[in-house]
């Protein structure tokens, strides 16, 4: 969702550099780029995963690639990578960029079932992320934070600068090519709401799962006490930033924090995971298709039982409680250095809600036809 978004605002863009950058999108299903090139021309490129030749040879021919989709295919960010080192040798004095999307869940504490203890508050400039989640994965290996310490690290071993954007979701483009490496950034993203500008999947997963869970379960529900925090961004405001980071790279990537430093945060609400059950409990009773009960509190074992098939269509219990009931809050200096200005305030964030429950309500009609 996040990455039709992102591929929106880089072609709307007003930037000379951006308007003048061919853009290659790599998409997987072949009829999503049979949708992609009547919208926006010949430069798609239908891949698998797996399909890592490929990838490494689209990579080898741009300056800038942004990955979007999942966050834990490690062998896919590599080859990007690889390509983007390719880039740099067949290119001398090129500065080849890799902006990779991550999610905080990577720097999630685990309350609920006591595996770790109440997390601190993370800033992109002030604190080590990357020596914590160091520690972390060698303590827990977490698949998602695996694959984005192995962009920083390839990062480095490649000379290719990597900016790491956590956040959660498809497409690559060139001088763009939703996919990179060498100088890596990671965007690591918070919980991502709001209605998405591309052709394909308009919202995020995470209030989306707490939705189709309470439809399922007849009432909202919360994994504990519901008091862990994550912070959240709407997902044209997380665009903007991509926009940035481009532009920048384009521009050479002196402004680009890098390698270790580049782990990056995009948040700027936020809210408790009952602050989200309590918000689709009251949107769902709005629209007439449940009770006003209060909230239910589960187990982790229930949660995760109830909430693998929406979250992600499977999940085990360290999935679930670090993607929707841990504590991650993260303050974004980097972005707002560069000049982020997020114009998305706690208003959409409520109203959006309603707009998750119709969401999910309309796919289940659909799927009835």
């Amino acid at each position: 969702m996040a990455g039709g978004s992102v591929l929106t605002q880089l072609l709307s863009s007003t930037s000379p550099s951006l308007q003048s950058a061919p853009i290659t999108c790599l998409v997987r299903g072949a009829e999503r780029a049979v949708k992609l090139t009547a919208t926006y021309g010949d430069r798609v490129i239908p891949v698998v995963y797996d399909d890592l030749e490929t990838t490494t040879a689209v990579a080898a021919q741009h300056d800038v690639v942004i990955s979007t989709t999942i966050g834990y295919h490690t062998p896919s960010t590599r080859a990007i990578q690889e390509g983007l080192a390719q880039r740099k040798r067949t290119h001398p004095g090129s500065e080849p960029w890799f902006i990779h999307t991550s999610g905080t869940s990577n720097v999630g504490s685990r309350s609920v079932s006591s595996a770790s203890p109440e997390g601190n508050t993370f800033d992109d400039v002030a604190d080590d992320v990357y020596g914590f989640e160091v520690a972390q994965n060698a303590k827990e290996p977490y698949l998602q934070r695996t694959t984005e310490l192995a962009v920083v690290d390839a990062g480095l071993e490649l000379d290719v600068r990597t900016r790491v954007a956590v956040s959660k979701t498809p497409y690559p483009s060139k001088i763009f090519s939703l996919l990179t490496w060498n100088n890596a950034v990671v965007v690591m993203a918070p919980t991502i709401y709001g209605v998405g500008s591309g052709l394909f999947r308009k919202h995020s997963i995470q209030i989306p799962a707490f939705v189709a869970t309470a439809l399922d379960r007849g009432r909202a529900v919360v994994i504990g006490d519901g008091r862990g925090e994550w912070d959240h961004v709407h997902v044209q405001d997380l665009a903007a930033l991509y926009e940035i980071l481009a532009l920048k790279a384009l521009d050479g990537g002196e402004a680009l924090p890098w390698g270790k430093k580049g782990i990056i945060f995009a948040s700027v609400g936020r809210h408790s995971w009952g602050e989200i059950a309590r918000g689709v409990a009251q949107a769902c009773h709005e629209v007439g298709v449940l009770p006003d009960l209060p909230v239910e509190n589960l187990s982790l074992a229930d949660g995760t039982r109830l909430f693998a098939k929406s979250y992600l269509g499977e999940a085990d219990e360290l999935l679930v409680e670090l993607g929707l009931a841990s504590s991650g809050r993260t303050v974004p200096t980097v972005a707002r250095s560069l000049g982020w200005k997020p114009v998305r305030g706690e208003e959409d964030w409520e109203r959006g809600f309603r707009d998750d429950v119709e969401a999910v309500l309309k796919e289940r009609r659909e799927k009835r036809q």
